[in-house]
């Protein structure tokens, strides 16, 4: 029985991280497995034993590991992803997922998200439908390596309306979460490389369009800029708060922390998986040990939001010299070419 109850209380444990404050667990399993109020009050004081079918409807329901349950060590710990390989990945489908995840999240007041970003945010280019149309190319032709891509130019047209207007809903959402995000000064690259690299091997139609994704890529960092500064104006665009930081140590990966408001639902993490993918988890350790990270990277950053305006001139200052940098570089390979 001792090793029934030590599973018992872990399950417990975790239903009530699953579960916002507001509302009732209790009830919430009375319903869930059809059994009186007072049978489930005995279950939770662990004065009974949930049965085998009980465990299952409970981790269906509330999403929770029974790996997790057995697990033999404290370093431990589960995740959940949305598998890319092995089957046909639906881009549309991840898109709308993401759309409707910032959505429910936004809905919930005094919600917190901490973004660490190695690479620029993958929400930060759904704003713009060339540079997101470029980087759904890019994910779909070199990372996810479907066939149809092989051998195929980036062209504009293909790109679907649907697709630009869930984009847009998706940042939406986005700007009305409040924001933490920190950069450093090689956050872009990884984008630029992908933009060059492709320039080089023929994979755009013309010279111009890849210009015009490193114009999104620019509109994408004077709007950011613009929120830096209007954060404290009572007329800003932007309806949720945001704080940019930039740091000089390394990043290392994209990790995202989410705080929700304490009465509504359980805090996540986000980590940065295959490319643009992610693996997430409710663990509690796992996420003390990545608040600790994030508050140690953050009192290790500057912030350019607000009144440090020299500092932030001069940090986008950069962004904006990398960007002239390879437009300068394509035009004078476009002009090569043509000579010859």
């Amino acid at each position: 029985m001792p090793e029934k109850l030590h599973f018992q209380e872990k399950l417990i444990a975790m239903l009530k991280l699953s579960i916002a404050d507001n509302v009732s667990l209790a009830a919430e399993l009375s319903d869930l497995l059809n059994i009186s109020m007072d049978s489930v009050y005995r279950r939770l004081r662990c004065q009974s034993a949930f049965s085998f079918d009980e465990v299952g409807f409970i981790a269906e329901r509330f999403g929770i590991s029974l790996d997790g349950l057995y697990k033999k060590e404290d370093n431990q710990v589960n995740f959940n992803f949305n598998p890319m390989y092995g089957q046909p990945f639906n881009f549309s489908k991840y898109l709308e997922w993401y759309a409707s995840y910032l959505t429910d999240l936004a809905k919930i007041p005094d919600t917190k998200v901490i973004y660490a970003a190695e690479d620029i945010p993958v929400i930060r280019h759904f704003r713009y439908p060339h540079l997101s149309a470029f980087k759904a190319y890019y994910w779909s032709k070199a990372v996810l390596n479907i066939e149809v891509f092989h051998g195929k130019q980036f062209d504009f047209s293909e790109v679907s309306q649907k697709l630009i207007d869930n984009n847009l809903k998706t940042a939406e959402a986005y700007s009305k979460l409040n924001v933490t995000e920190i950069w450093s000064e090689e956050t872009i690259t990884s984008t630029l490389k992908q933009i060059s690299f492709y320039f080089d091997c023929h994979f755009f139609e013309t010279h111009e369009t890849a210009l015009t994704v490193l114009s999104d890529l620019r509109k994408m960092l004077e709007q950011m800029e613009q929120e830096c500064q209007e954060n404290d104006n009572e007329n800003r665009e932007r309806a949720g708060d945001f704080k940019l930081y930039t740091s000089d140590l390394m990043i290392g990966n994209n990790c995202v922390l989410i705080e929700p408001g304490k009465q509504h639902a359980p805090e996540r993490v986000f980590i940065g998986h295959n490319t643009f993918n992610t693996i997430s988890t409710s663990d509690p350790k796992f996420l003390t040990e990545t608040r600790h990270w994030i508050n140690n990277l953050i009192r290790k950053s500057v912030l350019l939001t607000g009144s440090a305006e020299k500092q932030r001139v001069m940090f986008f200052k950069k962004m904006y010299d990398k960007i002239t940098a390879l437009e300068n570089y394509i035009k004078q390979n476009s002009e090569i070419e043509v000579a010859e």
